[in-house]
């Protein structure tokens, strides 16, 4: 799971070692060069402030959360080229308990590119990066101009001047609204559970030492104490503290109440800016024939959003506890709700192995020089056979690595959670682990220089970044946990069945995903209300899910399964490999996600978006394919047509983001790395 924490952003007071500007293009060198603990639905770590073309932006005062109140109604503040405002809400919506208690929500927007009072505004979309525990307003800032490039009409609004012709345009132009969920990034209070910052990082450096669970005889007895004195320290340091702790008020259902408080907020928001506006210019709506700005009616408001992963369970509770409030919502890389609430239970593996073969096949496809590991003699099973021979390798025989910064080693769970992290960006990183996984069979090359190079600050203490690692945070946990069925009870005889069972639907990732569990089964904190009613309803307007035919945590499936509790839905397919339709999206997908924004209007039902062809494509509905599978020959999109330029370059930006989300932030030079890979890549980075 995604685990997130404050300071993720420095303050100015917090200096960080100067990166020096490098291509986006590098991050696909990162995306396997992690140490990750654990799994994680949607794994994010946020990248370092630079613009897109590498080089740190403008000197400017830089905004702090610090200089806004907290307010009832929303008053949004410039943020560089956004808008930023913190809501304060009730503690308890359920209960009633601690009645003067309150929460401060940190939102950003990127407003519209017409004003509210234009007929093309087209309202609010609010996002949610996944997780749980992914922080919105932050990925706002990153990928808000993305998604609504994206959500947007192609056509320039600034370029149609006459007002009638505004009046009848069906182009619409949203804004983008990203918020903190409860206990995460700059909403406050933050939830923890070890008070001190060194002695967190210290126990999360600690127990991802002990790596994962198969990595040897001992490490479940390990893994399994070290998480009982942690889950048990966490509920007695909430027991000390005076007055809520806001671990308790966590739970999607929380969130999913504080999103009707936003989209409340915000109606109000655009009424009474509209109405301001109206003053000047109801003549001129009058004199044209355009329609009156409508007023705000308290408890009216429609969700417009976007989630992904851990964000599709938040926007199908939504959808399950407010049908009558649901407007256009896609939800992608689906999360079925009885896995979710079992601690993401085996369910969310079944294709993880249909995942990992697709790497076999792109090694096949693509030949000896794009994958080092096969010849032009191999087989699909050579290569398979090859790659765990090389995995296996490491059990008992780690690679040392030496460098100027200092000793490094590679072991059997590094090359396990990087090869996992992997099929989450498989036209990033498969190359990447194909020549990583060439120098560990040769136990020496510039790729394992590089992952020395990387892995070094991931394990060593830094008390001055102001950077939290993904085994930092409790928010997954106060969440995930508090969400599900409660499994504190369990045995580690019944967990290690449990993990038998993972490792024989996934001996890829079996081992990987069990750490949802075991944080579970140790987890004491019981919330003061979570969602317990049943999953689906008839919306106000049908839900769009995304899915990918080969998504290594969540599986086509589950998109199914969720689509038919929610009658009218529709699930468009993409016929690849990867986490979310997002991390390798298709023309054809984009399409359909712009026009059911722009017109409200979903694909025909059983629609399959098939990537141009490649080395990374899987031809599901070929029954010559080693990937077919006779319940996605459905109606095909083929993508027969380019995007328009904006539209790519979005495109292309959100698959790196999706890369970066596996990224520590250490990025090397570009000199550095072409040094390091000149051997293994023809391919210039300049290009």
């Amino acid at each position: 799971m995604k685990s997130w924490s404050e300071g993720l952003v420095p303050t100015p007071k917090e200096k960080q070692k100067e990166r020096v500007p490098t291509h986006r293009w590098v991050i696909a060198t990162l995306v396997v060069l992690i140490i990750l603990l654990g799994s994680d639905i949607s794994p994010l770590k946020w990248p370092t402030s630079y613009n897109r073309s590498g080089e740190r932006p403008a000197t400017r005062r830089p905004f702090r959360w610090d200089s806004i109140d907290a307010k009832d109604t929303l008053d949004f503040h410039p943020c560089d080229d956004f808008q930023c405002a913190k809501l304060k809400l009730p503690l308890d919506y359920f209960n009633g308990t601690y009645p003067d208690e309150t929460i401060s929500v940190a939102l950003v927007k990127l407003p519209a590119k017409v004003s509210v009072d234009d007929p093309r505004y087209g309202g609010p979309i609010l996002i949610n990066p996944g997780g749980p525990g992914g922080p919105g307003a932050l990925a706002a800032r990153l990928e808000g101009k993305q998604l609504q490039t994206i959500v947007d009409s192609p056509d320039d609004p600034s370029l149609i001047k006459d007002p009638v012709e505004i009046n009848t345009s069906s182009s619409k132009y949203f804004d983008i609204i990203g918020f903190d969920p409860r206990g995460v990034g700059e909403t406050r209070p933050l939830s923890s559970c070890i008070p001190d910052g060194a002695a967190q990082w210290s126990w999360g450096l600690r127990e991802a030492s002990e790596g994962i669970i198969e990595s040897s005889d001992a490490a479940l007895g390990r893994l399994w104490s070290m998480n009982q004195a942690w889950g048990t320290s966490c509920s007695r340091t909430m027991a000390s503290e005076d007055g809520p702790d806001i671990k308790q008020y966590m739970t999607t259902a929380f969130v999913v109440r504080d999103m009707v408080e936003i989209i409340e907020r915000h109606a109000e928001f655009v009424s009474k800016k509209a109405a301001d506006s109206s003053e000047v210019g109801n003549s001129r709506r009058s004199r044209c024939n355009i329609p009156e700005i409508a007023t705000y009616k308290p408890g009216t408001a429609q969700l417009q959003y976007i989630g992904f992963s851990y964000g599709t369970y938040l926007g199908a509770t939504f959808a399950s506890m407010h049908p009558e409030r649901v407007g256009r919502v896609i939800l992608d890389g689906v999360v079925n709700s009885d896995d979710y609430n079992y601690s993401l239970g085996n369910g969310s593996l079944v294709d993880t192995e249909k995942a990992m073969k697709s790497f076999y096949t792109f090694c096949l496809l693509s030949g000896p020089d794009a994958c080092p590991l096969t010849t032009s003699a191999d087989s699909l099973s050579d290569i398979e056979s090859r790659v765990q021979s090389i995995i296996q390798s490491l059990y008992h025989n780690p690679i040392p690595l030496a460098s100027e910064h200092g000793p490094e080693v590679l072991t059997f769970t590094d090359l396990k959670l990087v090869i996992f992290s992997a099929l989450y960006q498989p036209q990033l990183a498969f190359p990447i682990v194909a020549k990583l996984l060439a120098a560990v069979e040769a136990r020496g090359g510039p790729m394992l220089d590089l992952f020395a190079e990387q892995a070094q600050e991931a394990h060593i203490y830094q008390c001055s970044t102001g950077l939290r690692y993904s085994f930092l945070d409790v928010a997954v946990w106060a969440i995930l946990c508090a969400d599900g069925e409660d499994v504190s009870s369990e045995t580690i005889r019944e967990f290690q069945e449990y993990w038998n069972l993972l490792n024989k639907i996934s001996p890829t990732s079996g081992s990987v995903w069990t750490i949802n569990r075991l944080k579970c089964a140790h987890w004491k904190i019981r919330p003061t209300y979570r969602y317990k009613g049943r999953f689906g309803g008839n919306t106000t307007h049908p839900i769009l899910w995304l899915s990918n035919t080969a998504d290594p945590v969540t599986p086509l499936r589950s998109a199914r399964i969720m689509s038919e509790r929610f009658p009218g839905s529709v699930v468009l397919t993409q016929d690849a490999a990867g986490h979310c339709v997002s991390s390798a999206a298709s023309p054809c997908a984009i399409k359909h996600v712009r026009h059911y924004f722009q017109t409200g209007e979903l694909p025909e039902p059983n629609t399959i978006c098939i990537p141009p062809s490649s080395p990374f494509s899987l031809n599901s509905t070929d029954p010559a394919s080693v990937f077919y599978d006779d319940s996605t020959t459905y109606t095909e999109s083929m993508d027969t047509e380019s995007l328009d330029c904006a539209t790519t370059h979005a495109v292309q930006h959100l698959q790196e983001w999706f890369a970066e989300q596996h990224n520590f932030g250490h990025v090397p030079t570009k000199e550095r790395v072409k040094a390091l890979l000149a051997s293994t890549f023809e391919e210039s980075l300049d290009s």
